[in-house]
């Protein structure tokens, strides 16, 4: 799904988080109005990414592991390729 976004659209990054090797960053695309909760774990370099209704997307960011649960999704090897 992030991968999808990362290609086809610009991403700005409405807000982020970390703490305790975890970062949560809330992402908005300008061209199709596409909001997304994307989670990283830096310890075990995963991370996951689900796609948000704008109603929701406070919500999902202050709580993505309860929606993540909801929405059966887990930790994937990273979508988004390292920067060099």
């Amino acid at each position: 799904m992030l991968a999808d976004y990362q290609s086809n659209m610009t991403l700005k990054e409405l807000n982020y988080r970390a703490g305790d090797g975890i970062e949560v960053s809330l992402l908005w695309s300008p061209e199709s109005g596409q909001l997304a909760v994307v989670v990283v774990d830096e310890a075990i370099g995963e991370e996951f990414a689900m796609e948000v209704e704008p109603s929701e997307a406070m919500e999902v960011f202050h709580h993505p592991f309860a929606y993540a649960g909801k929405r059966h999704l887990e930790f994937k090897r990273p979508l988004i390729p390292q920067a060099a």
